[in-house]
């Protein structure tokens, strides 16, 4: 996810005896805040923290669908108007394999309270540096600290986890119980990591209430976010309103126009799954982010008419190998000017970004155009991002000089038009020998 730590968290507050959350944020605020954390998970994707009638803490992930209901409780009890005490915890992850947050919690066992601020406090001085990171510091309700780190979009849990190790590291903090622990953590197949208490909430082990000491949430907290849908993906645009993304219909992402996808690869005969999936990543890859790619193989999964033999998780596996195999093969497609630029990236949307735009010019290039359209929301669809967070990562490239704009938009006419700044090549690929190879990695 990043490779470097520079910059400055733009809207930072900073709180210095720390604070609790309803002095911070109002409830609206509170809500928005776990619907983030939520992930576009079901409503029984949460924690329930609470103590049982014998007064222990309990820690329980939810069995019930009422994860709106237990988030008003909670901000009840953190205003004082709850008759019985009560806090959420949510979880890193998504069955996407995503998360648009992850946390640090720093234990003081043993007494070791300035170890563990020490180490909040260093590992905030590295993350605060990155402008696209949200942070929020906070008191465990003891002597613990936690640290969040929020993105307007959505990262593999992967990704999470390098991050977290290497903050770990570079403060030399070591990542065992009782130290240092990290939110999401390494798991097997993909599996649901730890749920984390949500910032400012009440802890049943001791009866007190995290306090905030550092926030800059507020750019996420106050966006009014698109139309809420069951995932985290925006939908699908058409090529008759390119400026504004079509909320009917399903899967509630971008599967291709004007033929769908999972139509096009649907597995609707026996030992075909494997062939399905292979030539839909080979469809794919050069016109989505992995993100949605993902979701895409996911829905042909479920989609499939007769059951494949392959299980989900084994499916996805393949696309994995099958994403990674045919990521090299492009790699080796780029001129020394395009690696050159490329190896500049840090983030995983910005190299998806990059990919689809070389495509985008690749086909100016071969129509004989000179520049070719970037509409923001028809390229957030490919991404599964915000068109605002499209909108920055197009202000960005141009200063990069990847491209350069050479018409602006026309509102409810036409997309802003850019021309990409390096060489293209317009030889297309050779489909039938790329096929041939790319079967040949998995079978």
């Amino acid at each position: 996810m990043t490779n470097g730590l520079t910059g400055f968290a733009p809207d930072a507050i900073l709180i210095g005896e720390g604070s609790r959350a309803d002095r911070i944020w109002t409830r609206d605020q509170f809500i928005q805040l776990c619907k983030i954390m939520r992930n576009g998970n079901n409503p029984t994707e949460f924690l329930h923290v609470y103590c049982g009638p014998e007064g222990t803490a309990r820690f329980v992930k939810a069995r019930s669908p009422d994860a709106e209901k237990r988030i008003t409780w909670t901000w009840d009890t953190i205003t004082g108007r709850a008759k019985h005490p009560v806090a959420i915890g949510f979880y890193p992850w998504n069955p996407q394999g995503q998360s648009r947050w992850a946390a640090i919690d720093f234990d003081a066992h043993d007494g070791e309270a300035a170890r563990a601020k020490a180490l909040a406090l260093a590992a905030m001085q590295l993350l605060r540096n990155r402008p696209e990171f949200h942070l929020i510091l906070t008191s465990s309700g003891s002597e613990g600290w936690h640290v969040f780190v929020f993105t307007a979009e959505f990262h593999a849990v992967e990704h999470w986890v390098r991050l977290l190790k290497q903050v770990a590291d570079n403060i030399g903090a070591e990542i065992k119980p009782g130290i240092c622990e990290i939110f999401p953590h390494e798991t097997r197949n993909r599996s649901r990591p730890h749920a984390i208490r949500v910032p400012g909430t009440w802890n049943p082990k001791i009866k007190q209430f995290g306090a905030i000491f550092f926030e800059s949430t507020g750019a996420l907290l106050h966006k009014k976010e698109e139309k809420e849908v069951g995932s985290f993906l925006y939908r699908s645009s058409s090529e008759a309103g390119i400026d504004q993304l079509n909320d009917s219909g399903d899967p509630s992402f971008y599967c291709g126009e004007p033929q769908n996808w999972i139509e096009q690869f649907a597995i609707t005969q026996s030992g075909t799954r494997h062939t399905q999936l292979r030539e839909l990543v080979y469809c794919i890859f050069r016109q989505v982010g992995h993100t949605v790619g993902r979701a895409i193989a996911d829905a042909q999964y479920r989609a499939a008419r007769v059951q494949p033999n392959a299980t989900q998780a084994e499916h996805l596996e393949e696309f994995e190998e099958l994403w990674t195999w045919i990521t090299n093969q492009w790699l080796g497609e780029l001129t020394n000017a395009e690696q050159e630029i490329f190896a500049t990236l840090e983030t995983e949307i910005q190299l998806d970004l990059f990919r689809i735009l070389k495509s985008f010019a690749r086909h100016a290039a071969i129509s004989e155009q000179p520049d070719f359209p970037f509409p923001i929301q028809h390229v957030a669809a490919r991404l599964g991002v915000s068109f605002q967070y499209v909108g920055q990562l197009r202000r960005h490239f141009a200063k990069l000089s990847i491209i350069a704009e050479t018409e602006p938009a026309v509102t409810n006419r036409s997309a802003a038009r850019f021309l990409w700044c390096v060489r293209v090549d317009q030889t297309p690929w050779d489909i039938p020998s790329s096929l041939a190879a790319l079967s040949k990695i998995v079978e």
